[in-house]
């Protein structure tokens, strides 16, 4: 009992220190137009004016809108629920790595997330992301509490009741991670693969076709707590309509998906750099040098934690132990691979980052022989066990400073939020701005600015040839070299009139996105220009 009152106040702690670490470099700025558009929905909820756009993420807008009632701002409100799910997914990472690997992997886990600089940055951000991270590892770590308990030990050699009350814990467990699992589809839809697998799972485990029916009524009622809801606010013309057009431009236009990016190429490129340079914070060619440090650590721990799965037995029988963690992490990646704009936005892979840290936990606490009382274990032994205490510490502590410095980069404003500033500030040019994507952000942001979307390169010359001797500003985003090459030819020089880059590791799509000007005449077009051209791919 002194034990677990123990762990019960070094996970608070822990928790604690995560909202602390989240809330010292929280935002207040629109990002994108994806942040913009949940603030907007913070302040008035509308499904046909894209406030905020599909799948609206009921929970989500609905959570921030409590905090609004209480005082706090759109943004701020956004801000401290990302910030309270980044300590909530910490938390629920120490749970369950303590569930599948025991209290020495715990401890690991909750040092690594709470150190995380992936964890942490998506904890800054006024997006729905992290808030869905703390719904799917909430419900794998009580997936995870239900198999412990059938499986702990000395539950073969109880009596009936005693298995009868484990058998009826276990289930309330599952209960509450599918009917939490519904809950989450309101906070981030796309993580649905996760609510999938583990109601197959489940169900399957059970057997029968009641068991199916009963566990499908969880998932549904967790659901319908935000859908009836959702249907009751926005009449169902609206939901459709404007849903059909979302589902209809994510698989077939701008969604990132193996439809608009087909290329093999750039989505294995987007797997590596997405999971391991971004999810793990591993070096990658143009990461901070400090990460080089930590390299070797990391691969040391992922080869501990594949040895301790690698033989096939032990493969299936980790597989029998958690089916709900392996069956739904498998079924998110197919899902992200294939569905998911994985090619320029690694916060797809967000959700898979709590089960890799258990993972490196788990790997590291197997390294560990068994303890036994320090004042019998001869040296060696002790040596043994502080090693892959020592080797979670040093990575820790190169993804604390990494994070740190990331968190702090984090908080000036993006490279578009920069541009709607200067676009807001420079009131005397009255030319017009041609974007494909930051016109919603300019009307918000930069009234009385004249930003005209265009839908493609011929629209884009077209509209630059009628702005008159003037020229025009246009967002680098939506101009493509072809159409550079069009503006050249027709006699307009191109140059940069303003650009606040930043590191990709903090935006991931339009880290060198830039304000140019087309001017009639002048000068031959500037080959520096930024290389973020292309319209946005989808959330």
């Amino acid at each position: 009992m002194r034990e677990e009152r123990r762990d019960v106040v070094a996970l608070a702690a822990l928790a604690a220190a995560a909202l602390a670490s989240r809330l010292l470099f929280r935002i207040d700025h629109d990002e994108d137009i994806d942040a913009l558009r949940f603030a907007l929905g913070v302040e008035r909820f509308d499904v046909a004016a894209l406030r905020p756009h599909a799948p609206y993420y009921p929970v989500f807008i609905a959570a921030a809108k409590g905090l609004a009632l209480l005082g706090a701002s759109p943004r701020a409100a956004l801000a401290l629920v990302s910030a309270a799910a980044g300590a909530a997914t910490v938390a629920f990472t120490a749970l369950l790595a303590h569930a599948v690997a025991g209290r020495r992997a715990a401890v690991f886990a909750g040092v690594l997330a709470l150190a995380s600089p992936f964890l942490w940055l998506s904890s800054e951000k006024l997006l729905s992301d992290m808030a869905g991270a703390a719904v799917t590892t909430a419900a794998l770590w009580l997936c995870a509490r239900a198999r412990h308990l059938r499986r702990a030990p000395g539950a073969a050699l109880t009596g009936p009741p005693e298995i009868a009350a484990r058998e009826a814990r276990a289930a309330r467990s599952r209960t509450c991670a599918l009917v939490l699992l519904g809950v989450g589809l309101g906070v981030r839809l796309s993580y649905f693969p996760f609510a999938l697998a583990c109601l197959a799972v489940i169900a399957r485990s059970e057997g029968g076709r009641l068991a199916w029916l009963a566990r499908g009524r969880d998932l549904a009622t967790g659901a319908l707590a935000w859908l009836v809801p959702l249907v009751l606010i926005a009449t169902p013309r609206d939901l459709v309509a404007a849903t059909w057009v979302q589902g209809l431009g994510h698989f077939t236009r701008w969604g990132g998906t193996a439809i608009t990016v087909s290329s093999p190429a750039e989505r294995l490129h987007g797997v590596l750099w997405g999971i391991w340079a971004n999810g793990l914070g591993g070096a990658w060619p143009d990461a901070p040098a400090a990460r080089w440090l930590g390299a070797p650590i990391l691969i040391a721990l992922l080869a501990a934690a594949a040895l301790r799965v690698a033989p096939l037995q032990r493969a299936a029988r980790a597989a029998r132990d958690q089916p709900e963690l392996w069956a739904s992490a498998l079924a998110y990646f197919v899902w992200a691979l294939l569905g998911q704009n994985i090619a320029y936005k690694p916060r797809h892979w967000l959700p898979l980052v709590p089960p890799l840290l258990v993972a490196l936990a788990a790997g590291a606490a197997a390294l560990s022989p068994a303890l036994s009382p320090a004042a019998s274990a001869p040296r060696g032994r002790a040596l043994r066990s502080a090693a892959p205490a020592a080797l979670v510490a040093a990575l820790a502590a190169q993804w604390l400073v990494d994070a740190i410095v990331l968190a702090r980069e984090h908080r000036a404003p993006s490279p578009a939020a920069a541009i709607v500033g200067f676009l807001r500030d420079a009131r005397a040019e009255q030319r017009p701005v041609l974007t494909r994507d930051l016109d919603r952000m300019i009307q918000e942001g930069a009234p009385g600015r004249r930003p005209v979307r265009v839908r493609s390169d011929a629209e884009l010359v077209r509209a630059v040839e009628q702005a008159g001797p003037g020229g025009a500003l246009i967002t680098s985003e939506a101009l493509s070299p072809a159409a550079r090459d069009a503006l050249a030819g027709r006699g307009h020089a191109i140059s940069i009139r303003f650009a606040r880059p930043r590191s990709r590791y903090v935006d991931a799509l339009w880290s060198d996105l830039a304000l140019l000007e087309a001017l009639p005449g002048g000068p031959p077009m500037d080959r520096s220009l930024p290389r973020s051209t292309g319209s946005a791919l989808s959330r």
